[in-house]
């Protein structure tokens, strides 16, 4: 494996807040980009964590440029039919103490996007936490770069990110939740109810071609956001029940992911539908009843 390439952070630094969609455009944003920042510049927040986790989602459209044959035309087309419009991001430091969530360069197009995410990846190396995304949203990044000729050096020189039977690098939920294929695969929609995250929140990942061609955009961030939010909480509980973390450390840990989603505006129907006592594992009901 190569040495960390250490050129260009100075470009992310000089967009301090706006790597993860902390814009100018929003004093809201602004805020909650102070409250998340390290007293270094950008993100140097990773520095000090050995080991983070960074979930992910994205969104996209159709790419015009590429025909699609009449008999895909009903199916989900190939990574390389799909243009990323959001890359939505939330960080967990070591402890699982939610540091960061937002949408990665918004400002900027696609290009751009992969451009900031491959370079943050590269330097800064989180594990990446996904839903499918071994199916999906990598292999569109990766397909994505090479139209654009970003490289993409730590997914394709990292063993772990790209090996499918190692959590190392790479936990793609939905792989361990269906044991790998041996059984049939469930929805985000689906694990996420099963854990006391609401699911699909008014928006269908149908709508998001439709929305972003109407000029909805921010309403695909925020509907992607609330993806990743349920996803890191699918994560939470799937550490709980893999071992890696204790009851007492998990109820921690959601505990701070849930005040994080009732903290954020742009999550309100998250906040608004999840089912607190499911997520916290009915902890008051399961105390014992005192005897007098």
């Amino acid at each position: 494996m190569g040495r960390p390439v250490r050129q260009g952070w100075g470009s992310i630094r000089k967009n301090r807040g706006k790597l993860l969609g902390f814009g100018a455009e929003s004093a809201a944003a602004r805020a909650i980009s102070r409250s998340f920042a390290s007293p270094d510049e950008g993100w140097p927040i990773l520095r000090r964590v050995s080991t983070s986790f960074l979930v992910l989602d994205i969104e996209t459209v159709l790419d015009p440029e590429l025909p699609i044959q009449a008999s895909d035309a009903e199916r989900l087309p190939a990574p390389p039919h799909h243009k990323v419009v959001v890359l939505g991001a939330l960080l967990f430091d070591a402890a699982y103490e939610v540091k960061r969530i937002g949408v990665i360069s918004e400002l900027k197009d696609e290009a751009g996007i992969l451009e900031d995410f491959a370079r943050m990846l590269e330097e800064r190396r989180p594990c990446l936490v996904t839903f499918n995304g071994r199916g999906f949203d990598m292999p569109v990044i990766a397909t994505r770069c090479l139209r654009h000729g970003i490289p993409f050096r730590h997914y394709y020189r990292s063993r772990d990110v790209r090996y499918r039977f190692s959590p190392e690098g790479h936990l793609d939920l939905m792989d361990y939740v269906a044991d790998f294929g041996a059984a049939k695969p469930s929805k985000l929609d689906i694990v996420a109810k099963l854990c006391g995250m609401p699911g699909k929140v008014g928006i269908d990942g149908k709508d998001v071609g439709p929305m972003v061609h109407a000029g909805r955009i921010q309403e695909v961030r925020n509907y992607c956001l609330c993806d990743v939010a349920q996803t890191a909480g699918v994560f939470l509980r799937m550490q709980l029940v893999r071992g890696e973390i204790d009851r007492e450390q998990y109820l921690t840990a959601m505990r701070g992911l849930i005040a994080q989603i009732r903290a954020d505006a742009r999550l309100q129907p998250v906040a608004e539908a999840l089912d607190e006592r499911r997520l916290m594992l009915d902890t008051e009901l399961s105390q014992p009843a005192l005897v007098s």
